[in-house]
């Protein structure tokens, strides 16, 4: 199936849905002990039409981007998109220059399509950590850069100290979590309008909330996946995917998990459904 795409400030076209890596290799130490499954997933996605994997080197430490190394390997690498990005302990200068050859490193390549501010650190000066970017960004290592879990105001000043276009600011966002992050707050009252003024798109993570405020026990999503034909849970990844300049990273390693994310890419809600949705957790 073809993925949807959205165009950011004519530079850079980027498939509304992704594969995030999340927890695929270790959280914050390695753990090896399932590389075959993940390798597999990232791979199964990839021949089932996805293009863009997001990674970070926090992941496992470093071995998750290692993974990705592995299941890309016979994949042309010129057809992908990979997304990585730097810890927020590392915007220093030299710290954040150090970190992306490790991070090419551990993915095997000669680039990263886009490279991420992981979080903002108010200790390190936000000119220091820009005059890194603006130097990989030079140099051809990293072709695009953008953000993740910043404010609109820090995002403000990071465009104080660049002239490259920030592609994508990385929230967690998803039906149920609007302005009460664990991270970020105002996500809709705030930092997406001023992304937006900004055309700089919304990468959402931890798209599909579950636990308390699971998908399945809302009637009103389950009237329009009955509608659509489709899960609760697709719908809510839907209405983040007819979202404007709007794409999501869910992390997904079963064949059927990664098939149904797929297919809700296809989705598309109309007005009222989109409006029903958007007030549901007010």
């Amino acid at each position: 199936m073809n993925i949807p795409k959205i165009t950011i400030h004519e530079t850079l076209s980027l498939p509304k849905l992704g594969i995030g890596t999340w927890e695929m290799g270790g959280r914050q130490n390695p753990d090896k002990s399932e590389d075959n499954k993940f390798i597999r997933a990232i791979q199964f996605a990839l021949e089932n039409g996805i293009r863009l994997i997001d990674t970070a080197e926090m992941y496992g430490n470093g071995h998750t981007e290692e993974l990705v190394a592995k299941a890309i390997k016979t994949y042309e690498r010129e057809q992908l998109l990979i997304t990585s990005k730097v810890s927020g302990d590392h915007l220093a200068y030299q710290d954040l220059i150090k970190a992306a050859h490790n991070s090419l490193k551990r993915l095997e390549t000669a680039y990263l399509d886009l490279y991420l501010l992981h979080w903002p650190n108010p200790d390190v000066p936000v000119e220091e950590t820009m005059k890194a970017i603006n130097e990989l960004l030079e140099q051809g290592l990293i072709k695009h850069f953008g953000l993740s879990n910043f404010s609109a105001a820090q995002t403000a000043e990071v465009l104080k100290w660049t002239d490259a276009p920030i592609i994508t600011n990385q929230l967690e966002y998803n039906l149920f979590t609007r302005n009460n992050g664990r991270i970020t707050e105002d996500v809709e009252a705030s930092i997406i309008p001023f992304c937006h003024s900004k055309d700089i798109s919304i990468t959402a993570w931890r798209p599909v909330l579950k636990g308390a405020t699971n998908p399945l026990q809302q009637p009103l999503i389950n009237q329009i996946a009955a509608k659509h034909e489709a899960t609760p849970m697709q719908i809510a990844l839907a209405w983040l995917l007819n979202k404007p300049l709007t794409l999501a990273i869910p992390k997904m390693t079963s064949e059927k998990h990664i098939l149904e994310n797929i297919e809700a890419a296809g989705i598309e809600l109309d007005e009222q459904e989109m409006k029903l949705l958007d007030e549901i957790a007010d």
